[in-house]
């Protein structure tokens, strides 16, 4: 058995469950879904941590699955007043890239994730960026294969 480390990025909500990657379910094809990305709130507090949801919705009629993993689905928050990226999923995953969930036909399956607020980096896992995001609005976007970019913001006020 695989002894992932639990909780990686909040528990994902609505009924998601997650499958095998060598479940006989088909992957879900590009063609047959809908990215979404949010933000739980639109304006956080300097105490607060931006929660955002990743929602795959399947417009196809089949049950399929889809992989919601850091690498596949790669989510990206830039600082809009500059347009850097100041995180990635794909930057250090923790575990496997893949994580596969079962979305029912003309249903979906939604990942939740809370960001912590400081920087990554993709060859510095082991010492991040210092520091910590600034008050200012944030671009959230969601790239996968095949799928035009998903995209929402949120703001980090100021103290």
């Amino acid at each position: 058995g695989a002894g992932g480390s639990g909780g990686a990025g909040g528990t994902a909500g609505g009924g998601s469950s997650q499958v095998a990657a060598d479940s006989p379910l088909p992957t879900c094809a590009p063609g047959g879904l809908q990215w979404e990305v949010k933000s739980v709130k639109n304006e956080y507090e300097p105490s607060e941590k931006p929660r955002l949801e990743l929602v795959a919705r399947n417009v196809s009629g089949t049950t399929c699955k889809v992989d919601l993993g850091p690498k596949q689905a790669v989510l990206t928050i830039l600082q809009a007043s500059t347009s850097k990226a100041v995180w990635s999923s794909a930057d250090c995953p923790s575990g496997a890239g893949n994580a596969f969930f079962r979305v029912p036909a003309q249903g979906e399956t939604k990942q939740s994730l809370e960001w912590d607020r400081k920087f990554s980096a993709p060859d510095q896992c082991q010492t991040p960026p210092a520091g910590a995001a600034a008050a200012d609005t944030y671009v959230v976007e969601v790239k996968s294969p095949g799928m035009p970019v998903a995209r929402t913001s949120f703001v980090l006020k100021q103290d």
